[in-house]
Order: C-alpha cells, then sequence, then structure tokens
C-alpha cells in the first residue's frame, strides 16, 4: 500500500514541519509536496540540511498506486493540487492534521480528523509525538521550531495558545537550536521586496467599516515576487495597523492578504469570499476570476457585512423583563424576587404600560422586616434612575452603571416601555471578553471563564449532519425570519458537536412562539407535529424521517426541592440558565443572518477544553435532584471530571436527602439513560462511590458489599454485549437486565421494594418478583440438567426456559457460575429458539388423523425430536407422524 504525506500549495515552514513529524507517526509513507515551496522554503532546501531529508518528487509517484493520504496544514481541496483527485478516490483513506477554521471547500469523506485551535499546526503534531513517546533528531526538532516561530510570530500572535509554547519547550528539549530558527525567521527584505512594500506604504488607503478602521495597500508587479506575506506583515508593524489588507497584482493573478489585530474583523472568514483560507488574524487568497479593480469593490461590500458592529445596549440587554405594577403588594414583590432569583424589578404603569420606577430586594427585604408587607411597592419604589435607548453605546452604558453606580438599566423604547435591562453582570461580562481581545467597544471571541464568545461553526455544521437535515436547518431559519424571531441549536447536539461526537437528538429552542413555528413548518413542508401546550413544546417529525424538538425560550421554577418545574416564558439567556450544566449551555443560531454562529454565555467552551461538569448556580441540584445522576453520566462517558465546587453540592445534596424525595419514575429515567450508555459500569461504580444507592433504597436494610454488586454488574455488562452483537431481531431492555442484577443478592421482599421504589405499581412489583424468582428456579434446575458428566437433550433445555423472557434469559447467564449452563443458554438464545418444523394440522390431517387436542402434542413431540437431532427435514417428520399414527390406533 502507497501512503503520502503532503501540505499545501506554496508550503511554508509550518506545513512542512508537520510532514516531518507526520513521517514519525506514519513512517511507511512518503513526503510529497504538492507544488512549489514558498521562496524561504526553497532558499531553506538549497542552503541548509533540507535536501537531507527524504522528499519524493510529484513526478515519482504513481497517484493511482496511493491508497492512504496524510494531509497537513489544510483540508481545503483547492489547495493540495493534484493530491484533491487522490482524495477524492472512495478506496483511499484519508487522514487530516489542520488548525485551521472549517469551509464549504474541505474535503469529504475524511477517515480521521485532527482539527485544534492552535497557533501553528506543528503544535497539533508534536503533541501526538509525545502521546506516543516519540523522540526526534535535533535537526528535525530545529524546523519544526522554525515552522512554530513562523506561524504564530515568534510566540506573539494573537492566535498563539499555550499548547504552541509547550510545543516549543519540548521541542526545545528535542535539540531544537534557537540561533538557526532566529537566523531563518529574521530573514532580510531583497531589493524587489523592499521596493513593494515602498509601493505599499505611499498606497494607504483609510476606510471605516461599521465603525472599523481598515488600512487598505495595492501594488501590481508584471512578474511574481515571493513572500509577498513577510512584506505585508513588516508594513503593519512598521504602522503599528490593527487591520490592514494588500491588494496585489502579481502576473496574472490578483493575490489578497490581510492581517487583523481586531476582533471585530475575523480576516479568515472574509476572504473565504475569495476562495482562500486562513485564521482570524492572518489570511490569504489568489484569484485569476477578478481584476484588482473588481477585488477591490467586492471587499468594500463584504467589509461592511463582515465587520461585528461596536455593542450596544440591545446586544447586552436581557430581555424580557419580569416586571410589576404599583400596586402590587410588598410581600408578593418578594416572592416573585426570590422565585425567580433576581434582585430588582421594574415597575410599570398598568394602563401606558410606561416605566415608572423600580424596586430593588434589599429595599423590599427591610420593608418586610419593618412590617410593611401590605403595602404597595409604589410607596418604596425607586424614581431616581435613568433608563438608556436600546441604540446607546457601551460607554453610555459604563457612564450609568461605573459612572453614575447604576446597579440596574432599564432599556427603554421612544414611548418609555420597557424592553429589556442591563445589570453590572452584564457589563462586566462584556468588558472582560473585550479586554481579553485588546479591542474596545466590540463584539468578542477568545476563550475565558464565564464570558459570552461568539464563534461560526457553518463549516463543522454541514460536516457533522446529512445534507437533508441542514436543508431542514436551513428552512426553519427563514421560517424564524418570516416570524422575526431567533432560532437556535441547543444543548447537547451542540456539546457534542463541538466534541466532534454524532448525535442527532436535535434541540432547537426559539425566542418566541416555537409551537406556532412547528405547526407553520409541518404545513409547509409536510412533516407532522405533536405540541405540548403546557411546557411550550412541540416534537417536529419531518418528511425526511428526522424528530427535532422544538421549545419556546423558558424560565422554570420550583415550588419544593425534587418537583417537577413550573414554567413561563423567558429570555434566551435566562432559557440557559436553567439548564443542568455549563458544557450544555451553547446555541448554534440557525437564522439566515447569523447561521452558524455559536454562542456561548456561560463559559462552556472553556469547561469543554478543560473536561470539566460544572453546575450554572448552587442550588442546582436542590432543585433538580436527577442532575446528580446526569453529572456522573456526563463525567463517565466523556471522560470529564466533576468540578470540585459542583462536587461540594453534590455530597451536600446527597447528606441533606433531597435523593430520597425523587419519586422512583424519575430515579427509573435516569437509570435507564445510564444503562443505554455503551459503558455504563463506570457510572455505576461511580454511584457506589458518592454512597447514592442508599439514597435511592433508604429503606433497603441489607446493603450488599460493593464487591458483590460491582461482579454482578460486570457479568451483566458482559452478558448484555454478547447479545447485542448477535444483532437478533428481538429487542433487549437492558435496564431490566442490570437491575435484575442488581438485586441478585436480596430477597424476595427486598426485590419488591426496590421494584417499587423504581415507580413500578404494585401489580408491575409482583410480576417482577415473580418472574425473578421463576429465573431463579429455572437456573438451579439448569444446574442439575447440565451438571458435571451429564448429557442433557435440546427439547428438556428448551422446556426448562421457553417461557422465560429475553431479560431472564440473559440474568441466568450472567449469575450462573455452571459454564455448561451458560453455553446451553447461548445455544438457546442464539439458534435453539428459532427451530421450527416443517410440517402442521393439515399434514396431520392428510395422514389420517381428526383434528383435537392431540395435534398439539404430536406437532410438540416431533419438534423435540426436531431439536434433539432424531428428525432432520420434512420426510423425516411426516414419517414420525406415520409412527405416532400407529402408536394412537394400537
Amino acid at each position: 500500500m502507497t501512503e503520502v504525506i503532503t501540505s499545501h500549495i506554496n508550503t511554508d515552514f509550518d506545513g512542512l514541519a508537520a510532514m516531518l513529524a507526520a513521517r514519525h507517526l506514519y513512517p511507511q509513507a512518503e513526503m510529497v509536496l504538492p507544488g512549489s515551496p514558498e521562496r524561504s522554503l526553497h532558499n531553506f532546501f538549497l542552503h541548509s540540511c533540507g535536501y537531507a531529508y527524504p522528499f519524493k518528487r510529484l513526478k515519482d509517484i504513481d497517484l493511482l498506486a496511493i491508497k492512504r493520504l496524510i494531509v497537513v496544514d489544510t483540508r481545503q481541496e483547492s489547495r493540495i493540487g493534484p493530491f484533491a483527485e487522490v482524495a477524492a478516490r472512495p478506496e483511499v483513506e484519508v487522514i487530516v492534521y489542520d488548525h485551521h477554521p472549517a469551509t464549504g471547500e474541505d474535503l469529504k469523506n475524511v477517515a480521521l480528523v485532527e482539527v485544534a485551535e492552535v497557533g501553528a499546526v506543528v503544535s497539533l503534531m508534536t503533541e501526538k509525538l509525545r502521546e506516543k513517546n516519540i523522540t526526534i533528531p535535533s535537526d528535525e526538532a530545529t524546523v519544526m521550531m522554525i515552522g512554530l516561530y513562523e506561524d504564530t510570530g515568534s510566540l506573539t500572535f494573537k492566535g498563539t495558545t499555550g499548547r504552541d509554547f509547550q510545543a516549543a519547550a519540548w521541542l526545545l528539549e528535542q535539540g531544537g537550536n534557537l540561533e538557526t530558527v532566529a537566523e531563518v525567521i529574521n530573514n532580510p527584505l531583497d531589493r524587489e521586496q523592499v521596493s513593494l512594500l515602498n509601493d505599499l506604504l505611499s498606497s494607504q488607503r483609510t476606510i471605516y467599516p461599521r465603525g472599523q478602521k481598515v488600512v487598505l495597500v495595492e501594488a501590481s508587479r508584471e512578474h511574481y515576487i515571493s513572500d509577498v506575506a513577510m512584506v505585508v506583515h513588516r508594513l503593519r508593524d512598521i504602522e503599528r495597523l490593527e487591520v490592514v489588507i494588500a491588494l496585489l497584482r502579481l502576473d496574472d493573478k490578483i493575490y489578497l492578504i490581510g492581517r487583523s489585530r481586531s476582533a471585530a474583523l475575523d480576516m479568515g472568514r472574509l476572504l473565504a469570499h475569495f476562495g482562500g483560507g486562513g485564521h482570524h488574524y492572518a489570511a490569504a487568497a489568489v484569484t485569476r476570476k477578478l481584476t484588482l479593480i473588481q477585488c477591490r469593490e467586492r471587499l468594500f461590500e463584504l467589509l461592511e457585512k463582515e465587520v461585528v458592529p461596536p455593542l450596544r445596549a440591545a446586544d447586552l440587554m436581557t430581555s424580557p423583563v419580569l416586571t410589576i405594577t404599583p400596586a402590587t403588594a410588598l410581600d408578593k414583590a418578594a416572592e416573585l424576587l426570590t422565585r425567580y432569583n433576581i434582585n430588582v424589578l421594574p415597575v410599570i404603569d398598568e394602563k401606558s404600560s410606561k416605566l415608572v420606577g423600580i424596586i430593588s430586594r434589599q429595599v423590599v427585604e427591610k420593608a418586610l422586616y419593618h412590617g410593611l408587607k401590605d403595602l404597595d411597592v409604589s410607596e418604596y419604589m425607586t424614581t431616581d434612575y435613568e433608563p438608556i435607548a436600546p441604540n446607546a453605546d457601551l460607554n453610555q452604558i459604563k457612564e450609568l452603571i461605573i459612572g453614575r453606580n447604576q446597579r440596574f438599566l432599564p432599556v427603554v423604547d421612544e414611548q418609555r416601555a420597557i424592553i429589556g435591562a442591563i445589570t453590572r453582570k452584564d457589563l462586566l461580562r462584556a468588558l472582560y471578553d473585550l479586554e481579553g481581545q485588546g479591542v474596545a467597544g466590540y463584539e468578542a471571541g477568545s476563550d475565558g471563564p464565564r464570558k459570552m464568545r461568539r464563534k461560526n461553526v457553518k463549516g463543522l455544521l454541514t460536516e457533522s449532519f446529512p445534507s437533508e437535515l441542514i436543508m431542514v436547518f436551513r428552512q426553519l431559519g427563514e421560517l424564524a425570519d418570516e416570524f422575526k424571531v431567533n432560532l437556535f441549536l441547543v444543548g447537547g447536539v451542540v456539546r457534542d458537536l463541538m466534541l466532534r461526537r454524532p448525535n442527532l437528538d436535535i434541540d432547537i429552542v426559539v425566542e418566541g412562539d416555537g409551537i406556532a413555528l412547528a405547526r407553520l413548518y409541518s404545513e409547509r413542508y409536510c412533516g407532522r407535529c405533536h405540541c405540548h401546550e403546557p411546557f411550550r413544546t412541540a416534537v417536529l417529525l419531518t418528511r425526511e424521517g428526522y424528530k427535532l424538538d422544538i421549545a419556546s425560550t423558558r424560565m422554570e421554577y420550583y415550588d419544593a426541592p425534587a418537583s417537577l418545574p413550573i414554567v413561563e416564558k423567558s429570555s434566551l439567556k435566562v432559557d440557559l440558565y436553567r439548564r443542568d450544566f455549563t458544557i450544555n449551555t451553547l446555541v448554534v443560531s440557525l437564522n439566515r443572518k447569523n447561521y452558524g454562529e455559536m454562542r456561548d454565555y456561560f463559559g462552556a467552551g472553556r469547561d469543554l477544553k478543560e473536561h470539566s461538569i460544572r453546575v450554572l448556580h448552587n442550588l442546582s441540584f436542590v432543585e433538580d435532584p436527577t442532575r446528580i445522576f446526569r453529572a456522573i453520566r456526563f463525567e463517565q462517558k466523556f471522560s470529564f471530571s466533576i468540578g470540585r465546587q459542583t462536587l461540594h453540592l453534590i455530597n451536600n445534596a446527597i447528606k441533606v436527602g433531597f435523593v430520597r424525595r425523587l419519586s422512583g419514575f424519575r430515579i427509573l429515567h435516569e437509570l435507564k439513560l445510564i444503562c443505554a450508555e455503551s459503558d455504563p459500569l463506570p457510572i455505576f461504580f461511580r454511584i457506589s462511590e458518592l454512597k447514592l444507592w442508599r439514597e435511592i433504597f433508604p429503606e433497603l436494610k441489607t446493603q450488599v458489599k460493593a464487591q458483590r454488586r460491582q461482579a454482578r454488574l460486570m457479568a451483566a455488562k458482559e452478558v448484555v454485549s454478547w447479545y447485542e452483537y448477535l444483532y437478533l431481531e428481538e429487542k433487549l431492555e437492558v435496564w431490566r437486565v442490570y437491575f435484575l442484577s442488581f438485586v441478585g443478592g436480596l430477597s424476595a421482599g427486598q426485590a419488591h421494594y426496590c421494584a417499587l421504589r423504581l415507580g413500578l405499581d404494585e401489580n408491575a412489583g409482583q410480576r417482577f418478583v415473580s418472574l425473578r424468582r421463576r429465573g431463579i428456579e429455572a437456573a438451579a434446575e439448569l444446574g442439575r440438567l447440565c451438571g458435571e458428566g451429564k448429557i442433557y437433550r435440546n427439547s428438556k433445555l428448551c422446556a426448562c426456559v421457553a417461557d422465560l423472557p429475553l431479560e431472564i434469559l440473559l440474568y441466568i447467564m450472567a449469575g450462573h457460575g455452571n459454564k455448561r449452563v451458560k453455553k446451553a443458554l447461548s445455544n438457546y438464545i442464539t439458534r435453539l429458539q428459532f427451530v421450527e418444523i416443517e410440517i402442521d394440522g393439515h399434514d396431520l390431517i392428510s395422514a389420517g388423523l381428526s383434528p383435537g387436542p392431540q395435534f398439539k402434542e404430536i406437532l410438540n413431540q416431533i419438534r423435540d425430536a426436531r431439536l434433539d437431532g432424531e428428525v432432520n427435514n420434512r420426510q423425516e417428520e411426516l414419517a414420525m407422524v406415520d409412527s405416532l399414527r400407529v402408536k394412537c390406533s394400537d
């Protein structure tokens, strides 16, 4: 099998470094450049040890013989030259290592994609080398350091991460030579490049799309000049420009090179419109289709769309806002403040809906302390406040909240009706976000704890979901635009999207009437929907066969710990705040304008990166103790860790006894979800570790030792896995096998109690105990039948177990110590239960027998004979009928 490692056309040092690293991971592969490298890399090959590396020329490779293609530093089909045709062949295994954002031009049918948000792809490759404990020669370490330093601006660019620094440290340990790195990286400009730099400096033109300063530079040459990206980079540093875009006509091509230090402009996304690629802070594109003037005009249009506008009050505010009227009693106001966990209530005129005041939790609590609970809030509400318009900028917001110490900022329309509110927390989150980007007044996108982050994952959506489902998303987004509501993918499907895990359990949330949207979609696109008005939810079934759960944004409150929630309408942020864990609060916009924009309000990105399970507030497990089971399930399923504070809250909820208040139905639902996982054993063991079993079954006097319980559950896992690999048609209720194994060491009365505790009614509980008893009796009978040295008949085996459910049979297999019994049950499940005879009652009549009860007896005898191998075909069965008929006549 021919294996090839390659990179992008005009390979740079990062691409070369990644290829060298990949050669250690795939030692049988040949390294081949898809085209001419950059001039700096070409010079490196000429004047250094570059030719010491075993690169093959493209013309020496039989492209048709390639069976595995490893692509590094790109995943765009258009950037790998002739290897694009190789990658398109279905028999070729394509493996990609990259650090660029996804695009619509990415390679399809890729067997393995490793993408990391790092400054240089060689950082990802060194991680792979370290995982496999591979060491590298010092000269290769030096080349890899050159690639790392070139792509990260000597570890100074905005896109540089801690992982890049770790890679640099490891390469230094491997013998990387920093002096050589400096000689190559600090290569001086030649005469042509200096001339080009002068032309670019004199051509500067400044524009302000949506308030962002952008400098455009242009130049033309009748021939190609190498390393023009380095020239543009020098220009940016000389002029200290935040955003610069160079338009260069070299020979018959137009080169667009962009550099951005601003979070307001994603350069990679901008130049992707020209077929280019790159990162937020650096990107490039090449085109023959447009002239320089056409490129310039197209840039003007795109900049007006791509530049993120400055933050306004409407961007920061929470909406809708819970309000009260002046006649509301103070004790009622106190109840609302506690129920919804808020600190301020706006007061509006009942007739005009105008804002007339605000009242804080502090004022209400003091009034109640003084016995004023029956008075109206109008008596003590504050009227000395300053509202703000929705288009007010960040400076105005800062002046009111910080300068005037106004903790709660109402956002009102022209009629002074309240449309939203901004708190100190909203402002702090925005300022922290902007500070992390080093940009004033713009929405940001860097990682960090508990801040709103935006990131476009449109390419990832296309990669991860079937094209038919993507079309459904688009159609729903168009309907949402018609309704003038915001529409988002939400919850576990977005979490798994970011973890690159398949998930078609689609949850969608609507900032508006979700039921109306689902009904309209089903009417327009021939779907079906089932609505649940009390919870403002609908299940949408599309004609393509996909099931989508659609809900209106809502808030929930609990009348008592462990009770089911009461639902009311809310904003998106409030809706997300009610969810179980931060990692489930990511949303992706499906509206046409912002399609694919992911929003992170509560630091979910950080927790996914740190592999942490964290709750959003400290009463989370008090309000819903079933979240304890979900925390454990997610922890083990994703190999995450429960955060220290979250673990403390779990232990506290267990200690106080909130799990005991849960209904059996809700506990059983969580246990079924656990049993549905591919490997539930680590989850069960963690439940034991946290001493949760005694909370689930508090009246269970005899607690089975943990080691015995674990042994039974492990045996159950083995038989369940065995059965699932058979792919038989009979569906297995997996949870029953695990539950039977769990109560295996208990008495009948204790098993009955456990069944009732999980929500089974009295009759169902009695049936469970009866089946369990029959299983125990059958196990004993099988032990006698299959004892050491005994030869048993298949018909006897079938008579013993034929009327037992599949779950009981697997329970016996899991718990029986006799290997002959296990083998016998395996034979029954896989073969004997499907044995059928070829004759029926009509054949008995044809043989001269009269219909009657003896027909069943005769057919059973023939089946027993078939099971025991005494008859093997229809003729032998008919012969046995004649024999039985003669006996009957005698």
